[in-house]
């Protein structure tokens, strides 16, 4: 066997070593492969940032040419946190399903390194930092949604790249006028996936024919944006402080095409409605907590203060945990600040609204919250993410 280091530009389709192939050429794929040590069976590998500020932790790869083989995958040694509590997600079957590297839920003491056993017949296995979602988990999503009374799929704008359809979905009002206005959106941040499963429950329990699905039907227009950042999305890309600012700090300058459009948007859809906002994060790479947090405006955050009750009652017994421990509020002074700098994000952006009733940021831990983060755990976050604002609203 053979010694080698090997660079990966982005988006490489593959780099190879001996039998050992790595390759991230498909949605969300993002690594850079600095040695494939075949002789001592390490693979060194880091997160490639790109136009990403300072460190972050993004990475999904495919190996294949492993099988029978124990290697150790190391990421760089500068004090860095590149792994969640649970170590990475790991797939079998090309990213259909996933679990836990570290499967029995106890937390990874390892920050940079995992050691990993492939079994006789394992011949490709992928590994990424948290559960993916990419436009395909979008569209197997969209299926349950079709045909719905009064499900609509829309466009909001191009992408910044021009290439992809930034999507929107609407669920109207089915009494006509509505009397709200219910807006939320993910991704502003491209690797934070958590936020896609959340908002994939909250549209479930809107369409489920529960008390508090029927009554935002019959009195409020929703707005859905899967994906913020799509180009990054499926590119692969951190997305957080990208440079010279993320889409998340863009809400003055506007630089990018969604935010400018769903600013637009909000505008015109809300005239004579009360504004419900909630865009949807995950937090640092071992946050290991769900939680929410709202701006400095006085009766704002009285109501968040309500609706944080509701959400963690309505949660109790759930899969995962949401307890308001973490819950935290923006100053008045902070939110200057930023805006000194010429930044603001999209809940300090809709929190100034005049008919903004209520906005939130939610922040879902990417592997661990009082559980080990499924999809499934995420959808019911979601899904009583709206029973608690539907609680609240009323």
């Amino acid at each position: 066997m053979t010694k080698g280091i090997l660079f990966a530009a982005a988006f490489a389709a593959a780099v190879a070593n001996g039998g050992i192939e790595i390759r991230s050429d498909y949605p969300g794929g993002n690594v850079k492969v600095l040695e494939i040590d075949e002789t001592n069976g390490v693979v060194r590998v880091a997160p490639d940032l790109r136009d990403t500020r300072g460190k972050w932790f993004h990475f999904d790869f495919t190996l294949r040419g492993a099988a029978g083989r124990t290697l150790r995958f190391q990421f760089p040694e500068d004090g860095y946190v590149y792994l969640s509590s649970l170590g990475p997600a790991v797939s079998k079957d090309g990213g259909k399903t996933w679990r836990w590297f570290s499967a029995d839920g106890e937390k990874l003491e390892q920050k940079n390194n995992f050691d990993y056993a492939f079994a006789s017949d394992e011949n490709e296995t992928r590994f990424a930092f948290a559960i993916p979602y990419s436009q395909k988990n979008w569209d197997a999503a969209a299926a349950r949604w079709r045909g719905k009374e009064g499900v609509k799929f829309d466009v909001l704008c191009k992408s910044q790249s021009g290439r992809r359809d930034t999507e929107l979905l609407r669920i109207p009002c089915r009494k006509g006028k509505a009397k709200w206005l219910f807006a939320f959106t993910a991704r502003h941040h491209a690797c934070e996936t958590t936020g896609s499963y959340v908002m994939e429950g909250v549209i479930d329990e809107m369409l489920s024919g529960s008390p508090e699905g029927s009554w935002i039907r019959d009195n409020a227009d929703c707005v859905f944006v899967p994906f913020m950042d799509k180009d990054g999305v499926e590119t692969g890309d951190q997305g957080k402080n990208r440079s010279p600012h993320d889409h998340n700090r863009d809400y003055l300058e506007g630089l990018y095409t969604s935010v400018r459009a769903f600013k637009e948007l909000l505008v015109k859809e809300s005239n004579g409605k009360k504004i419900v906002f909630f865009d949807l994060h995950a937090p640092g790479q071992r946050d290991d907590n769900a939680y929410t947090m709202c701006d400095w405006i006085p009766e704002k955050n009285a109501r968040w203060c309500t609706f944080r009750q509701n959400f963690a009652a309505a949660q109790k017994g759930g899969a995962l945990a949401y307890t308001t421990k973490k819950d935290s509020t923006t100053t008045r002074k902070n939110h200057y600040s930023m805006i000194s700098h010429g930044l603001m994000t999209s809940r300090g952006w809709v929190g100034t609204m005049p008919n903004c009733w209520m906005s939130v940021c939610g922040e879902f831990g990417y592997a661990f919250c009082g559980g080990a983060f499924t999809p499934q755990g995420g959808r019911e976050l979601g899904g009583n993410l709206l029973k608690a604002t539907v609680r609240t609203v009323k």
